[in-house]
């Protein structure tokens, strides 16, 4: 009798464990940055409301403006966050994982040169909006490309190098300062909804 109630105690314990290591999994399991509602797509809607949360918290001082000291530490603190293993470097599965919430699969991008605003960009299929597996087809890419000395490491110096060129890149009136303009016309341009896309597609 005593061997049947520890029996069932131990079973008992077992499944408390495994019900709270699946809970656990399922609330720590990584996300797509800026898929609000977690449903594996970032739709347009989302997008521009991560974009504009990442610029006001880079605006250290509240000027609606970003200068390139305000995006070097912004994204400084970003390559911290991004290097799980904490070896000062990060490694393109830590890189797309962090933004995307999926390792890379050897998945293509677009290549450079392309001036598209970057969800358009992203949006492979043009449905208006991002899938994961979008994500990490140009993360992985943006990866190997701060990647200078193709050591298949990205270090802080190399990071902050890359940001160098999206500065410029995002800065079209050559100002040395960045506004929420041309910020959210860099990332997210004129993006619409799938919904509304094709809504407005019916004339």
């Amino acid at each position: 009798m005593e061997n049947k109630s520890t029996r069932s105690l131990f079973l008992s314990l077992c499944l408390l464990m495994a019900c709270a290591t699946a809970a656990m999994a399922t609330e720590t399991a990584p996300s797509m940055k800026g898929d609000i509602n977690k449903d594996g797509f970032m739709e347009c809607g989302e997008a521009k409301a991560f974009a504009s949360e990442r610029f006001t918290k880079m605006d250290a001082n509240k000027d609606r403006k970003v200068t390139m000291i305000e995006m070097e530490d912004g994204m400084t603190s970003t390559h911290k966050e991004m290097d799980t293993d904490k070896d000062g470097l990060v490694d393109v599965e830590e890189m797309v994982t962090y933004w995307c919430g999926a390792a890379p699969k050897g998945a293509n991008a677009p290549k450079n040169g392309n001036k598209q605003p970057q969800f358009r960009k992203m949006d492979k299929n043009n449905d208006g909006k991002l899938s994961v597996n979008e994500c990490v087809a140009v993360f992985t890419v943006r990866f190997h490309n701060a990647d200078a000395n193709k050591d298949a490491k990205v270090t802080k110096q190399e990071y902050i190098q890359s940001l160098i060129y999206w500065f410029a890149d995002i800065d079209v009136n050559h100002d040395s300062a960045i506004t929420a303009t041309e910020w959210s016309n860099y990332w997210i341009g004129k993006c619409q909804s799938g919904k509304t896309k094709k809504a407005s597609g019916k004339k």
